[in-house]
């Protein structure tokens, strides 16, 4: 019971770490950049007009206070408002999570279910042709840049078919390519991590034993050897997970999907800093609370630490 407070109040002092490192990071470099006032006027503002703009944007303060500022209310959820629309960045950004997330969890489960079936066929059939073309393919795949898979699969089942809009649309239509992509982008490489795993857990004591014993092959599968392979795989989860978020950046930005990865870049390119500054720190925020997740899940799983967190 110590270890697992130990591991659960560790994991938090990194998350409280994240948050601040991220806050931290992003205040300066949003502003190393020029001063937001000078920068959302006018080329002919007036210096008293650039003057109001920075009282209105709040930036007339000391750069040390307005840094203390946004730390404690990055703590309350509390962004402030966008320079460029005027509206609550914290409820821009969540009502942005919600479609990307849409996009990135089922593209992470129809991976992983794909990457699974695959990669045990490939392990258990090494001599098979069927198995060895598998990963052929999926070792092509992952050689493939994902904007690239996005612009093929627009060109093929928009431009060529005309069965799915090209960019943008409403309802699951406008869902199917981008899902695709993301499903694509981690099976190819868990795939083969599965089958490495799968491989290698089959050679190890506690397998050989089970099948020393004349047990039933699908219980050596299952209740000996993919346990023991199942550990790596999760905490590969929370890896994919991250790149498929930091993917969305691009990949929404070229199908025009009103998702968290173009409110990001949009951002950018407007020198919102606000809405920068709270997109990133939501991102690490959630990025790291998944993979402690599938820390914490491994943990439990894996039968040489399990008795560290019992």
């Amino acid at each position: 019971m110590k270890n697992a407070l130990r591991f659960l109040f560790w994991k938090l002092v990194l998350l409280l770490t994240v948050v601040v490192g991220v806050t931290t990071l992003m205040f300066f470099l949003t502003r190393a950049t020029g001063d937001p006032a000078v920068l959302l006027s006018p080329p002919e503002a007036s210096d008293e007009v650039v003057e109001a703009n920075r009282v209105r944007l709040g930036l007339d303060e000391p750069l040390l206070l307005q840094f203390w500022h946004t730390l404690l209310d990055t703590f309350t959820f509390n962004f402030g408002n966008s320079f460029v629309s005027g509206q609550d960045v914290g409820a821009d950004v969540l009502g942005r999570l919600g479609p990307s997330l849409a996009l990135v969890v089922p593209g992470l489960v129809l991976a992983a279910v794909l990457a699974g079936v695959i990669g045990t066929y490939a392990a258990l059939h090494q001599a098979d042709p069927r198995g060895r073309l598998l990963m052929a393919a999926a070792f092509l795949l992952d050689g493939i840049p994902y904007f690239l898979i996005a612009l093929l699969l627009v060109l093929v089942l928009a431009l060529q078919f005309n069965v799915l809009p090209a960019t943008g649309g409403e309802g699951g239509a406008a869902l199917v390519i981008p899902i695709a992509v993301l499903t694509i982008q981690g099976f190819a490489t868990l795939s083969r991590l599965t089958r490495g795993q799968l491989i290698d857990s089959l050679s190890q004591g506690p397998v050989t034993m089970a099948k020393s014993k004349g047990l039933p092959a699908r219980t050596v599968l299952f209740k000996h050897a993919v346990p023991l392979a199942l550990p790596p795989l999760i905490a590969y989860l929370g890896i994919l997970f991250s790149f498929m978020i930091g993917s969305l950046l691009i990949l929404e930005s070229i199908l025009n999907y009103p998702g968290l990865g173009q409110f990001l870049v949009r951002s950018v390119g407007q020198r919102d800093f606000p809405a920068v500054q709270a997109s990133v720190i939501v991102i690490a925020v959630l990025i790291t609370v998944v993979n402690i997740a599938m820390d914490t899940l491994v943990r439990v799983l894996d039968p040489r630490l399990r008795t560290k967190v019992s």
